[in-house]
């Protein structure tokens, strides 16, 4: 048992840090606020060959990344006599490459809460709240450590150029209407709302986790 549950100690580690990550990133890059906002900051729509404004523009993109198991992805818009879509095939594959990441990372949101969940609840039958309370703090700063790479990556190009390798971007050429819009100055600006939604889940953990192994008051 002792082998056990220093075995799930070291588990919740990873899954408290990986949980706040991956729900960070689902809530940011899933959000239509985040996408009108920057479109409307920056009017990048107004940069491209299309006239669906900036708020219709988040609209689309927000409900593809919220879509279930979409074959493809396009946004079309009515030319006079026909629909047509705004982005080409390769700009739609590469979307779809990002889809799928993003779904990877709702799936490890969704698994590394339920192990959360299950070793907490196994440690409060056990009466083993200082062990959580310990554990937590590493996690926080295995949490620090993983947001810090995170940030890394989507604000060098070097690590941006790994990170579209890995999930199977291919590279777009200047005239791209999606680089345009979801582009460089895109990343930098999701960034700082993943900061600070990171900031806010982390402080919604601390605050649960107190709840949950503070130890019993004997005078009230």
């Amino acid at each position: 048992m002792k082998i056990f549950n220093r075995f799930c100690s070291i588990i919740l580690i990873f899954t408290i840090a990986v949980f706040i990550i991956s729900l960070s990133q689902n809530m940011i890059f899933r959000s239509e606020m985040v996408y009108s906002f920057y479109f409307n900051d920056s009017r990048a729509v107004d940069g491209i060959y299309t006239s669906l404004s900036s708020n219709e523009m988040a609209g689309e993109i927000a409900g593809f990344m919220n879509s279930w198991n979409p074959e493809k992805f396009e946004v079309l818009e009515f030319t006079g006599y026909d629909h047509e879509s705004v982005f080409t095939e390769e700009e739609g594959q590469n979307m779809m490459a990002v889809k799928r990441a993003l779904d990877i990372s709702a799936i490890v949101c969704v698994v590394s809460l339920i192990l959360t969940v299950s070793i907490y609840a196994h440690f409060i039958r056990d009466g083993k709240k200082k062990v959580l309370s310990d554990m937590f703090k590493i996690s926080m700063v295995m949490t620090l450590l993983m947001a810090g790479a995170e940030m890394l990556v989507m604000a060098t190009n070097q690590g941006r150029d790994r990170i579209f390798k890995y999930v199977g971007i291919t590279p777009m050429g200047e005239e791209s209407q999606l680089l345009e819009l979801l582009g460089v100055d895109f990343l930098n600006m999701a960034a700082i709302f993943l900061i600070m939604m990171t900031v806010i889940v982390t402080a919604v953990a601390i605050y649960v986790n107190y709840l949950v192994t503070k130890p019993p008051r004997l005078f009230y």
